[in-house]
């Protein structure tokens, strides 16, 4: 594989460039684009999510400034499926690429609409069935497929130069909820036709053989809720819309009154029966504030918060901190969702959480069938590859190590190391009829979400926070004179999170006598800048010296 770092430009029509803008090394913030001659197709707009070194931080989006500087170029966006991962950023990214037409599948569309109206946002977003469309010069096929949410599609996306096959998020599920199949007839005949290159999920390809059906969980459910003597309680993916109908089936069957409690939750099931993929028995469906007007016993609940999510309603719950539901024993807390990579700290707190309330928790770690996985295992990745026939690969949606078991699996079946390409995000892919060509890669920022803020956090407010979290924070207040430019009363010392002032009052003497010595007595004070700077780094050196911590220090210059 050659690698050129040539300038940016728009491909010609004898090349397509493909940029990752999210979902390469990351199983979250989808994002890409296609670029032939002077149109870009987008496909996904999806959020990602937070590390444990982000304190504050609600979600990521996909850094989007390259589309924005053309967006005129824009000829369209393309749902693969109703995942947050997938579609959640549109909220966030819509504003700076404009009123951009969007084409999804029923459910997925429903779901987009949703995210949009909470921001009270425009959309212009075209139902799709199974026919080709076209999208400016680009003629797409979609491809029905099975996941752990229904109505996904693949996208068969032709151009002048080829045929791209976008195999997101999949598996081959031959006993699926709905019944609805993928269809290996058309991905087979459009592999005969011919494709130039295949986006393929990789997340399970350390796995062997073939993932379990999404079916078997119905017979889980029924194992759990039998010696369940108080609220059975079952959390959730939202957008899991067979796995929350098996769970209420079972609930129904048992007696229990069914009640669903989170705003993702409430949201995705009410768009969900009224596009007709989800069949609730109305009977036995009860307001969440009847929770508590009903013996335990009686009362199954669908719940949001199953990757531990700060605020969600099952933290909020397990916190005595929700109004409409407490749980104690005798309780049972299912979790039937694996923790998204990145999320086991606090789905594990939670159930460490739950465990001392005495709550009996089932998680997959102690019962290996409460959770099964939506995406493919090697061999219905090899069966992918055989059916679509591509000259290259790029496997996506998975971490590295994902990437690379899943090139020495197609190396396996024959490919040569240089038709299969592993990527990071902004690393730029050029593709004609006979080569695979890494070109430049494109700068891509973190955009943090924090509360109303987009991209307002950046790693200076994130360092701070983590000074903050780890050594606590040290605020000086000087008092100065408005005549005379000069300190005037006492300097004021507050500490949080750093020392008790109480047990240490030598050391705040010692920070007093510094920040006035650091001020020079009898100087008039007129660059407050500069002043600020040579209180923090006087005291730095003697907070450090002292405790050997390190401090957020934020001087304070108040006129009186």
């Amino acid at each position: 594989m050659t690698v050129t770092s040539p300038k940016p430009q728009f491909a010609s029509p004898s090349q397509i460039r493909l940029i990752p803008l999210g979902g390469i090394g990351t199983v979250t913030k989808n994002m890409y684009a296609y670029e032939v001659g002077d149109e870009i197709l987008i496909v996904d707009c999806g959020i990602g999510f937070p590390d444990s070194t982000m304190l504050g931080v609600d979600l990521l989006v996909p850094d989007v400034s390259y589309l924005e500087a053309r967006k005129n170029k824009i000829a369209g966006l393309l749902l693969t499926h109703g995942h947050d991962d997938h579609l959640a950023g549109l909220p966030y990214v819509l504003p700076k690429l404009g009123n951009i037409p969007i084409y999804a599948s029923k459910l997925t569309r429903g779901f987009a609409l949703d995210r949009l109206k909470e921001y009270s946002l425009p959309a212009n977003i075209t139902e799709i069935d199974e026919r080709p469309f076209s999208v400016g010069s680009f003629t797409i096929t979609p491809i029905k497929i099975t996941h752990s949410v229904p109505d996904g599609r693949h996208f068969a996306i032709r151009s002048s130069v080829g045929t791209i096959y976008h195999g997101s998020d999949f598996k081959f599920d031959d006993h699926p909820v709905d019944g609805v199949l993928t269809e290996k007839d058309k991905i087979a005949s459009l592999g005969h036709e011919g494709i130039l290159c295949l986006l393929s999920d990789c997340l399970r390809s350390e796995k062997e053989g073939r993932s379990l059906s999404e079916s078997m969980l119905t017979d889980t459910f029924r194992r759990e809720i039998k010696d369940a003597q108080g609220k059975f309680i079952v959390t959730i993916m939202s957008s899991n819309v067979h796995r929350i109908q098996q769970a209420v089936n079972v609930m129904a069957e048992h007696g229990r009154r069914i009640a669903f409690v989170g705003r993702s939750v409430e949201s995705n099931v009410k768009t969900a029966v009224n596009l007709g993929f989800l069949k609730l028995p109305q009977k036995m469906i009860i307001n969440k504030r009847q929770i508590k007007h009903l013996p335990p016993r009686q009362v199954g609940i669908i719940i949001a918060g199953s990757q531990g999510q700060e605020g969600s309603s099952l933290t909020r719950a397990v916190a005595s901190d929700h109004k409409d539901i407490q749980i104690k024993p005798p309780d049972k807390v299912v979790f039937s969702a694996d923790p998204i990579p990145g999320n086991e700290t606090p789905v594990y707190s939670l159930i460490d959480d739950l465990s001392r309330l005495g709550i009996d928790v089932a998680y997959s770690d102690v019962d290996d069938q409460l959770h099964v996985s939506g995406h493919a295992y090697r061999d219905e990745q090899k069966d992918l590859i055989a059916l679509t026939r591509p000259k290259f690969l790029i496997p996506i949606g998975g971490s590295f190590r994902h990437m690379v078991q899943y090139r020495k699996m197609a190396e396996s079946l024959g490919f040569p190391r240089h038709h299969i390409a592993l990527l990071e995000n902004g690393q730029v892919v050029r593709l004609t009829q006979e080569s695979l060509t890494l070109a430049e890669t494109i700068p891509l920022r973190n955009i943090m979400v924090d509360g109303l803020g987009i991209g307002d956090v950046g790693t200076i407010v994130l360092r701070d926070r983590q000074t903050m979290a780890e050594d606590g924070i040290v605020v000086v207040v000087v008092p100065i004179s408005q005549q005379t430019g000069k300190i005037k009363g006492t300097v004021e010392i507050i500490s949080r999170g750093f020392v008790f002032m109480k047990q240490s009052r030598h050391l705040v003497k010692k920070m007093a006598t510094t920040v006035k010595a650091s001020l020079k007595p009898g100087r008039v004070l007129e660059d407050w800048a500069i002043v600020r700077q040579q209180i923090e780094r006087s005291l730095e050196k003697l907070l450090y010296k002292e405790t050997q911590r390190q401090p957020l220090i934020l001087t304070v210059i108040m006129e009186v």
